[in-house]
Parts: structure tokens; sequence; C-alpha cells
């Protein structure tokens, strides 16, 4: 617990980085596997370099990061070390290419190739080892670390479940464990879906805390004295992070926040387009090379790097000053200085939001620099005096409930994954190696990722197709199961085509005592 807790200001920030599982050798760079590339080179490496210079400084950074367990495999794995040296060089040379047909783009084009450049470089120093980076900010206790569920399914689909729920839950813990040699006390859940009986689980697998969205605490029956400002406490005694959605719009928001200013990069305009010959109206050639500001219409200008760092620093002190701004409006209702708890998908600082890192080192820095707010991590904060209580069910979602993840777009997919999950229950006992693949299968289909891309409309056939591919390898194999036939080929093909989860014969075993 930190002293000067009562008379400071606090910011929690949390980190949230997950991307699904997602493999494909038999295409060369696919989209979906450049997602994560384009994170690892503008959002993993500058957050690790972000931590070391603060930490060179004598600042530590203070904030808290949870990697989730398909992100953490990817990271890990020779396979996307590979590919992502052969991204970085890809768009080299497209940038090379764009440079001879248009003059204009030479400044945002040198800025970007050096950039990246400077990204791999890291990435060969580190040995592409950035998940050691991080488990080195650990050790150290400059930052910390937790955990989320194994294929990040959004929990509140599956409460008929609880075998299921309870092993996503131990995948998370174990491959967290497994890496950093030491059990995390934090749980992040998948789209902060909050649902009745889920603190049980946590508690029961020893997770001291969690992050919930503010409507958690403001619409229940009996709403805390410190509302959404503080740690609270289930009866179960998880405890409970809600976030504060007012200071979070700032950070998070496109429309209403800091990101869409005109001098930041446009996210979704890639230069490809501009070398049709290279990708003739075929969008898997698109690799994220992305030199144009948000300014401009649709005639976009070129990125200024040094324009862009400029207004960083103007919105830097513009989040101090409404942060202490709410924290006097706060104080005044909750009698006690706040907790803001500012809870963000880490890949809006670098990828969605290239100057993201920038501001976060800007902020850290500053407030670190002042006296009158603090940057806090969760777990110095667990044995506070807090108020329990009991939190109603909702997501971070559009309108916070759980309709992002269950409408008729969707539907269908809860129905499938309730069928075969119901027959899983029953097959559950049969400890062999298909009922491993099974469980694989039927992880990968729950993923959270192919709801929201159905449901937004963004990238919803990879996400349809995915989610087929995998729930259809589950019903094989639980009619193998079922028969008492097995056919260790296709079992072992499944395997080698996803291969994650290797241990989860172990977390089976756990589930059936």
């Amino acid at each position: 617990m930190i002293d000067n807790l009562a008379s400071t200001t606090k910011l929690c920030i949390i980190l949230h980085a997950h991307l699904p599982y997602v493999r494909n050798p038999k295409n060369t760079l696919p989209l979906e596997e450049v997602w994560l590339y384009q994170n690892i080179a503008e959002c993993y490496i500058p957050l690790v370099q972000m931590c070391q210079r603060l930490i060179k400084k004598h600042i530590l950074p203070s904030i808290a990061l949870s990697i989730s367990p398909t992100l953490l495999t990817m990271l890990q794995q020779p396979y996307y070390h590979t590919r992502f040296r052969k991204w970085i060089h890809s768009v080299l040379d497209a940038s090379t290419l764009l440079k001879k047909k248009n003059t204009k783009a030479h400044n945002a084009l040198d800025y970007y190739t050096t950039f990246i450049t400077n990204s791999l470089s890291f990435f060969d120093n580190i040995d592409g080892q950035c998940v050691n980076a991080f488990g080195e900010f650990l050790s150290n206790n400059s930052i910390e670390l937790l955990t989320t569920a194994g294929t990040h399914p959004f929990f509140p689909l599956y409460r008929t479940y609880p075998s299921f729920q309870k092993l996503q839950i131990m995948a998370g813990i174990h491959s967290f464990s497994a890496k950093f040699g030491k059990s995390p006390r934090g749980f992040w859940l998948p789209e902060l879906g909050y649902h009745a009986g889920i603190d049980q689980y946590l508690r029961q697998n020893s997770i001291d805390y969690t992050i919930v969205n503010d409507t958690s605490v403001l619409y229940a029956k009996n709403i805390p004295q410190t509302g959404n400002f503080f740690p609270l406490k289930t009866y179960t005694g998880l405890v409970l992070f809600p976030r504060d959605a007012v200071l979070s719009m700032k950070i998070w928001s496109a429309n209403e926040g800091y990101p869409g200013n005109p001098a930041y990069r446009e996210f979704h305009y890639d230069a490809m387009y501009e070398l049709q010959e290279l990708s003739p109206n075929n969008e898997h050639r698109l690799l994220g090379l992305k030199i144009y500001a948000i300014s401009g219409g649709n005639h976009k200008e070129y990125y200024d790097y040094k324009k862009a760092r400029v207004v960083v620093r103007q919105h830097v002190d513009d989040f101090i000053d409404a942060t202490l701004k709410r924290s006097q409006e706060v104080e005044r209702i909750i009698k006690r200085k706040p907790v803001f708890v500012l809870p963000f998908d880490a890949e809006l600082f670098g990828h969605w939001w290239f100057e993201g890192p920038l501001f976060l080192e800007m902020l850290l820095e500053t407030i670190a620099s002042r006296d009158d707010i603090m940057c806090v991590m969760p777990q110095q904060l667990l044995d506070c005096d807090m108020e329990t209580f009991e939190p109603v069910e909702s997501s971070w979602g559009r309108g916070n409930d759980f309709s992002t993840w269950y409408n008729p777009k969707v539907r269908h997919t809860v129905v499938k994954l309730e069928e075969l999950l119901y027959r899983f229950d029953k097959a559950l006992y049969s400890n062999d190696e298909a009922l491993q693949q099974c469980a694989r299968e039927l992880m990968l289909a729950s993923s959270s990722d192919w709801q929201f891309m159905i449901s937004t409309g963004s990238y919803a056939d990879y996400a349809r197709t995915r989610f087929e591919e995998h729930s259809a390898a589950a019903q094989t194999i639980l009619d193998m199961i079922e028969k008492k036939i097995t056919n260790n080929s296709y079992i072992n093909k499944r395997f080698e085509t996803y291969p994650v989860f290797e241990h989860i014969d172990l977390l089976l075993r756990l589930v059936q005592q």
C-alpha cells in the first residue's frame, strides 16, 4: 500500500494486449497475420522502449498490462518471428517503389521506414522476445502483469457451462505462470464482461482482482458511497476496479477524444492503394503502410511526425488538467481523493493511435514530476479500506450490455457453441487426445473476436470462416468420441494447424477434479 494514497489523485492505467490466434502459412503475409506484425512494430516494441527510457530516468512506469494467452503464444513462436521480419522487408520494398512514383510522399515514407527499421533492429537485439522484456519489468516491479481467459471468450454467454469457464480461466493462469514463474493476481475479463458468479470462479483460482465497466457500479441496487471512483469488493472477496468512462473517452474516442486530431496519423487508409500493381483489387496484399495524416478529408495530407509531436504535448497537458478538475468534482461527492481506473486495449497505443505510446510516455514522465497526481498499479491498492457490494452485469461493449456478442447476426454462433459444449461436458471425463483437441477447437471457436467482427462488419467473412472451421472440427471430434472412433491423423493435423495450448491435458485434469 502506498503512503500518500489518501492525499493524492491517482491514475490506474491498465492496458490489455490481445489478438486472436491466427496462423496461415499457405499464404504470404495474409491480412490476419499482418495485424500481429503491425502491433509488434507499432505497439508492443514501442511500449517496451517507453518503459526502458522511463526507467533510465529513474521513473517507474507503474502501469498494468494484461497479455492474452493467444497473443503470448504467438509472440514466442519462431514462425511469427520469421514472418515479422518478412513483413518488415515487404513494407520497405513497397516504400521504395512508392518513393519512385510519388515524390510528395518522400518525407512521410522516410519517417516510417526509419521507424520500422529501428523496430526490426530492436526486435533482433532482443531475439524477438518482447514478452521477456515485459517479464523483466515485472520482476523489478516497474509494471504489473495480469492474465485473461485462454482464448478471450465473452464469459456471460457461457454462464451455464462452468467447466468451460474454469478451463478458460485456468488456461490464462497456466500460460502466465509458465512464462513468468509466478501466479497472476489480476485477471482481465474479456470485453469487461462481468456476470453473476464469475467472481466465485476467479477467487477459487486465487485471483485477487479484476476490472469492470462503470455501469457495474452505477446501475447497482445499492451504489457504494465511493461510486466507480475507488476499488470495491464483492462478497466473495474479489476486488473490482471500476472504469472511469469520462477520462477514458478522452484517450480512447476517435470522435470525442485525442486520437481524431487532424495532425495525427490516419489509421484506415493504406498507402498500398497507391501501388495497385502490387495489389490489384486484393485486400490481402495490404501491408499497413500508413503515411497519411487524418487531415484533408478525401484528399489526405501526408503525415508529419514533428507536427504530431507538438499536439501530443498539448494533449498531455490537457489530460492532466482535466483529471485534476474531475478529481476536485468527485472528491466533493465521495469525500476522498479518487482513483481513476483507465483500462484500454493496448493496441490503441501505437497501432490505432500511432502517437499513443508517445502520449503515454509524456504523461507518465509529467506525472512523475508532480505531487498532486500519481500513477498506481492495481496491486498497490488491494489493501485499501473499500466497500463491499453486489455488482451489476455489464461489459464495455456498445450499450454497456451483451448485445455486441449476442444479437441476430451472431446468435447462430452462440447456439452452435451451446450444442457443442453440452456434448463436451458429457465427454469431459474421457481423458484422451481427442478430448484435448476438442477442447482446443471449442476454445478457439469461442473467441469474442469472431462475434465482435461479425457484429461490426469488420472482416466479418474471416471471422465467420474461423468460427465455422473450429466449430466443425469440434463437432467432428465429438462424433469420434461418442462413437468411440479415433482418427489420430485428423487430430494431429488440427493441432499442427493451430499449435496452441500444448499442455491442455493438465488443465482438463484440473477441471475434472
